[in-house]
């Protein structure tokens, strides 16, 4: 249940820093016995915002501070020195109520390595049963689909003629079409899945949260920032946190979860005197465990892009332009729950290798019925274009430029120096180029030619390496799929074991996407919902011993 606060030094079997993807699916499924006092703080507030729900409108609150944090990192050198705003969901359900909606799995191969690398369990066939149990998915093969889950799974399927001719485009330039990249399968082009039932975002928050609300063991607080996890020695007690200007503490008989996602959760245990001491004395923190991996491993997927002027009046751009397009999808919204109000931005995609010989998928390209200026700058300057168009977006699937994530202060309102260092490695500005000559070559194959009028960024003058680099450098953009900094692992580096416990402290966990080691998918809402499911289990499974 929702409460306005709760009283001060409160105790509870379970404390769960974080009401985002995974957050929410740990409330609800610690909770469903009926045995466990849990309680669920989260910074944000309600989901109440009409606009989160209808998936195409998460444009109008992408600069909402109201629903979502404003996190800058720092200049990237390899950006021309430009900052990157690194929008995340401050609300309940998280960066899973404002994200893109799509649904994906990720690649086996990339689980597998998990596991090869000391993460046992963490392999693709551990984490089969999880995706199937999450998922409502009535079409997939039941071998390897999840029916009657929580997560409800859609799929496109001719959705539009510029979707159609995009695969058809694909499969023209010699990729494979697969009828669903979530089977097992993840190398080719695909119509894509999402997280909607009937139209509407289908979140943790609406699906796990949402019927757990009303129990009287689950009590659910917003508006409660955490400042810092209570330790008696090294182990964890309760957590600190702040409900307007007065401070407040809670306590847990078993344990605490960080589930504040990979952006805050390492910031947490930093300021609480967990992380590399040569940071924390340089901050004042006093030290009470070295664990030097704290807040390194930060990952994300850099998005650069092409856009085209469209031949036909059938993007995004012309709906948006006419009034009367407008109500049209307006009413096919409400009347059949179908068209773009559905959608949150892309349509269809393809994984590839650049080459051959690589090992597995290493480039997306992705289509996005709609073209336009930068969309997440600063301040809003965005517009879409005057004309019909659409966009290619390029995506390196497992960038090797790895970054940091570190306090600048001990005040737990300041937000952590976040340094992503994109490009800093060569491979992935290689990468990134092999990705725009493809999206080139797919534009010109038969069936997408005739609806390519021009090609409007960079354009036709960005021919050579040096040319469609510097526009890289400047134009590209996060895809929002932050990992990493709280990575699972069996070596010095990792901070949380296999069992997500942090390594040498007792009755603390980190349960969020914080703790993949490398980016297991091109999506990540799924991925950190799974992470939520697996570690209920781990956590239930303890308290059972």
């Amino acid at each position: 249940m929702y409460v306005a606060a709760v009283p001060h030094d409160a105790e509870f079997d379970f404390v769960i820093v974080g009401a985002g993807s995974a957050g929410c699916v740990l409330a609800d499924r610690l909770s469903a016995d009926g045995r466990h006092q849990v309680l669920l703080l989260e910074a944000g507030g309600r989901d109440t915002n009409l606009n989160i729900h209808i998936p195409l409108m998460v444009a109008k609150l992408l600069m909402d501070e109201r629903v979502t944090w404003p996190f800058m990192t720092e200049p990237q050198t390899h950006l021309n020195g430009k900052p990157q705003l690194w929008v995340r969901g401050k609300v309940i359900g998280g960066s899973g109520s404002i994200n893109g909606n799509l649904f994906v799995r990720g690649d086996p191969q990339e689980y597998d390595a998990w596991r090869d690398q000391g993460c046992q369990g963490w392999g693709y066939s551990d984490l089969l049963p999880i995706f199937k149990r999450l998922e409502d998915f009535p079409q997939g093969d039941p071998a390897v689909r999840g029916r009657g889950g929580p997560i409800h799974c859609t799929s496109l399927d001719r959705f539009d003629p510029l979707s159609d001719a995009f695969l058809a485009a694909c499969a023209e330039a010699g990729f494979r079409q697969l009828p669903d990249y979530n089977d097992g399968s993840y190398e080719g082009a695909f119509y894509l899945q999402y997280s909607t039932r009937n139209g509407w975002r289908s979140s943790s928050a609406v699906e796990y949260l949402r019927p757990a609300r009303r129990r009287a063991n689950l009590t659910v607080l917003t508006g409660a920032a955490a400042t810092r996890i209570m330790l008696d020695g090294k182990r964890a007690t309760g957590v600190e946190f702040r409900l307007g200007d007065a401070a407040r503490t809670v306590r847990a008989r078993r344990e605490v979860v960080l589930a504040a996602g990979p952006l805050v959760s390492p910031k947490l245990l930093e300021l609480s005197g967990i992380g590399n001491r040569e940071i924390l004395q340089k901050y004042g923190v006093n030290v009470v465990h070295h664990l030097p991996g704290v807040g390194e491993n930060l990952r994300d997927h850099p998005n650069s892009r092409l856009t085209f002027e469209c031949a036909q009046p059938i993007t995004i751009n012309d709906v948006l332009r006419n009034p009367w397009l407008k109500l049209k999808e307006g009413l096919r919204f409400i009347f059949k729950r179908e068209g773009l109000l559905t959608i949150c931005s892309a349509t269809a995609q393809m994984n590839y290798r650049s080459h051959p010989g690589a090992k597995q998928p290493d480039l997306v390209l992705r289509l996005l019925p709609l073209s336009g200026k930068d969309r997440y700058a600063r301040t809003p300057r965005y517009g879409l274009d005057p004309f019909s168009g659409f966009t290619f977006g390029v995506t390196v699937l497992q960038p090797r430029s790895v970054g940091t994530l570190h306090i600048q202060s001990r005040d737990p309102l300041q937000q952590a120096s976040m340094d992503p260092k994109y490009l800093s490695h060569e491979a992935d500005a290689q990468l990134f180029l092999e990705g725009m000559r493809l999206a080139r070559r797919v534009a010109q194959m038969p069936a997408l030619k005739p609806l390519v009028v021009r090609e409007t960024r960079p354009g036709p003058q960005a021919q050579d390496d040096a040319a469609l680099l510097d526009y890289m450098r400047e134009t590209i953009q996060t895809s929002w799929h932050m990992i990493g900094t709280c990575k699972m692992g069996v070596d010095s580096s990792a901070v949380v074991d296999p069992e997500l416990r942090v390594r040498g402290v007792a009755n603390l966990r980190v349960i969020d996407s914080g703790i993949c080691p490398t980016i297991p998918s091109s999506n990540t809402n799924i991925v950190s919902i799974a992470i939520g499911e697996k570690g209920a289990d781990m956590l239930l499974a303890a308290a059972r011993a």
